[in-house]
């Protein structure tokens, strides 16, 4: 039997909300509502880069998943709001009769409610690797995990060693922040705050 699951989807749009990297923790709150439905804690998420599917945008471990009101509410979270961030992904808070309302930003508009609320949870973590414009290429013996399309990918291609090879990967670098996204022209420089390091292993 295979270890977690290893969810693989190619980033349409890396504009820095989703996923969003800022505030020391990788959130997954809006975009991708099956991968938010059905992924576990313990679970990894692999987001490819568009037009480049063998590069990595960034890769997250599940610690936690959230509904949409924890989140708001979650004082952790609080920068990820729009007043705090220009790339914000924490934009539904509870309302007086127990449901969520959307709250005004710059990423996404009232005719994508459903579609987010759809994924039901909010996926978080501190163990995360985001690349955004640095992205590194899989190595080799991680390819076969390259997926391509609009929908993502779980248990296609898979193989009993790919958490080996994957946590051995990431050691090179530590969790954190290594590239700006690549899509957004925004200065996010106060949000990025760079982290140094990376190696290279076997590419394809």
């Amino acid at each position: 039997m295979l270890n977690s699951r290893i969810y693989r989807y190619v980033v349409a749009y890396d504009g820095g909300s989703a996923p969003n990297p800022f505030g020391g923790w990788c959130s997954l709150a809006i975009c991708k509502p099956q991968i938010r439905k059905t992924a576990n804690i313990g679970d990894w998420i692999i987001g490819l880069r568009s037009g480049r599917p063998d590069q990595v945008i960034y890769i997250m471990q599940i610690e936690e998943r959230l509904s949409f009101a924890e989140y708001w509410n979650d004082a952790r979270f609080l920068g990820k709001r729009p007043d705090k961030n220009p790339r914000s992904d924490n934009i539904y808070r509870s309302d007086e009769q127990g449901g969520l309302a959307w709250v005004e930003n710059r990423v996404h508009d009232e005719g994508h409610t459903e579609r987010d609320l759809g994924g039901k949870y909010v996926l978080v973590s501190k163990k995360f690797w985001y690349f955004g414009d640095q992205s590194p290429s899989l190595p080799t013996d991680l390819i076969h995990l390259v997926h391509q399309g609009r929908a993502h990918a779980v248990h296609k291609n898979r193989r009993q060693t790919d958490m080996e090879y994957l946590n051995q990967w990431l050691r090179c670098w530590k969790p954190g922040i290594y590239g700006k996204p690549i899509d957004c022209e925004l200065d996010l420089s106060a949000l990025v705050g760079a982290t140094k390091g990376g190696c290279q292993m076997k590419a394809n």
